[in-house]
């Protein structure tokens, strides 16, 4: 009799075949899952710049400089930095004008047309700003400093390509043919 109820409590805890199966080919999936996440995420970390949050223009290179240089840059464009500020909250404002603009129902073509031209007119008042503010660190730069500007930037470029821009190869053809 004992014999017999140790069989049936062996039986009771045993799997059937078909649902063993069924968990080794989830685990395999679950493997083929991890592993296709981490390799998304090593192949975009590989294809990041070195340095993460430095903008690849001059404001973003003296940033990068030793910190001496860095302190009399900063000192010498502190109020056309300051002045900037306002351009960038104008653009805000007009880009969130051109996103109501574009979700209205029923869309009004006439209303858009001007809230993204007035966007581009803010984008012009910022980008003349930040000319000027790019001249005065260019002239506190020094000539070995705006020398190693172009590589630098060209390190810190983002991957990736506009789609409205051209391939570098044509453009740089384009400016031997040119020469």
């Amino acid at each position: 009799m004992t014999d017999t109820g140790s069989r049936v409590s062996k039986a009771r805890w045993q799997l059937p075949r078909w649902s063993m199966m069924v968990l080794i080919a989830s685990l395999a999936l679950n493997f083929v899952v991890l592993g296709v996440v981490a390799g998304s995420i090593w192949r975009v970390r590989a294809h990041q710049a070195p340095v993460r949050g430095v903008t690849p223009n001059l404001l973003g290179y003296a940033a990068s400089l030793p910190q001496a240089r860095r302190d009399l840059i900063w000192n010498a464009t502190a109020e056309q930095r300051q002045q900037i500020r306002p351009f960038r909250r104008d653009i805000r404002a007009a880009r969130e004008e051109v996103m109501h603009a574009i979700a209205a129902d029923p869309f009004d073509g006439e209303k858009y047309a001007a809230a993204q031209a007035r966007l581009a007119e803010a984008y012009s008042r910022a980008r003349g700003a930040v000319q000027a503010l790019d001249l005065e660190i260019a002239l506190q730069l020094t000539p070995d400093e705006r020398r190693a500007f172009p590589p630098w930037r060209e390190q810190r470029r983002p991957s990736g390509q506009n789609l409205l821009d051209e391939p570098d190869r044509q453009v740089n053809e384009r400016n031997q043919q040119a020469k």
